[in-house]
């Protein structure tokens, strides 16, 4: 009798599930009759995750001008030092003006250098169309929600055929080496301090990293490391120069750490451009180091002209990048030219 009934149990059991089912309506499926077999939707998430990472960059703009107004309050507060630095700008050295201009400038040439050095793998982009996109989306990123990673990325897919990924990879490759750069200024100049060394000579070390130019596989990078090191010792130069723009002249050790946390912050993905986050970092760690006298207030100030000299500069190429862009594209548009498929 018991081994009936135990026959006779999963009997029962399949026919309530059966009567289950009937009535959800949904077939089993156990998707409350939607039809879908419990999957959802691709589109629908895409959006969702679309929709976040807006948010995200809502509240990291949010939290950059919040930090960047936080830090002009700060130096204004010092009310004798912020006098001093605005009138040191009345009467700037010229040397140091071309310095913080011509860096910037150059800058940005030697940045389309190393995304040509590391686009080429994967698609044939011509040095001056490189040049332009790089100072088009460099000027984008200082609008809000920093709309130029997203515009390279759409533009070497639809004009060079180039993926999206290797573009993202390429990007990823660039903030990869200029943390590195910056690490090998930083740890370096720390190594060459204990030594009783002049720690300039830290702006030379990652250029050991050179040696990987004999490795086929490592050639691509070692070459645009070398690049690299040759922006951020121009970042060097700038903070050198702009520190006197204000009247607080820092030595080139002082200028080396500076230039080098700078970029650090500039890559923290938070902000665009380390909008409040650049003000803040050498408003604090200027006066803790400098082996001269520099207040607070004189560190901010010197961080802002920085950054109205990044932006005076980059809008005007940007702006013209665009239209050389622009024109060039429809131009290729009219001849019929198709782009090639990525």
């Amino acid at each position: 009798m018991g081994d009936h009934l135990d026959e006779r149990a999963p009997h029962t059991e399949r026919k309530a599930a059966a009567a289950g089912d009937a009535g959800r309506g949904d077939g089993g499926r156990g998707d409350g009759g939607r039809g879908d077999g419990g999957r959802v939707d691709p589109g629908r998430a895409d959006a969702r995750r679309g929709g976040a990472r807006l948010w995200l960059r809502v509240a990291g703009l949010a939290f950059g001008l919040a930090c960047f107004a936080g830090a002009i309050y700060t130096a204004m507060r010092e009310r004798d030092e912020f006098s001093r630095a605005i009138a040191a700008l009345r009467d700037p050295p010229p040397l140091a003006v071309a310095l913080v201009l011509g860096s910037i400038a150059l800058g940005a040439l030697l940045t389309a250098v190393l995304f040509h050095i590391l686009m080429r793998r994967f698609g044939k982009v011509p040095f001056w169309e490189m040049q332009a996109l790089i100072a088009a989306t460099a000027f984008a990123n200082y609008l809000p929600l920093k709309p130029g990673f997203v515009g390279r990325v759409a533009y070497h897919r639809l004009r060079h055929g180039i993926r999206a990924a290797h573009t993202v990879r390429t990007i990823v490759e660039a903030i990869g080496l200029s943390g590195t750069v910056a690490s090998l200024f930083l740890l370096s100049l720390l190594g060459l301090r204990a030594l009783g060394v002049q720690g300039e000579w830290a702006l030379l070390a990652p250029a050991v990293l050179a040696v990987g130019m004999r490795f086929p596989r490592l050639r691509t990078l070692s070459q645009a490391l070398l690049v690299r090191q040759a922006e951020l010792a121009l970042w060097t130069l700038r903070y050198w120069a702009v520190f006197r723009l204000v009247g607080a002249p820092i030595d080139l050790e002082t200028a080396i750490v500076l230039g080098s946390v700078s970029v650090i912050a500039t890559l923290l993905p938070i902000v665009s451009n380390g909008l409040g986050i650049r003000e803040w970092v050498i408003g604090i760690l200027a006066p803790m180091i400098s082996h001269e006298p520099v207040s607070t207030s004189q560190a901010i100030v010197a961080e802002l002209v920085h950054r109205a000299a990044e932006v005076a500069v980059m809008t005007p190429i940007g702006i013209a990048s665009i239209a050389v862009l622009v024109r060039h594209n429809r131009r290729r548009a009219l001849q019929g030219e198709r782009p090639p498929v990525a």
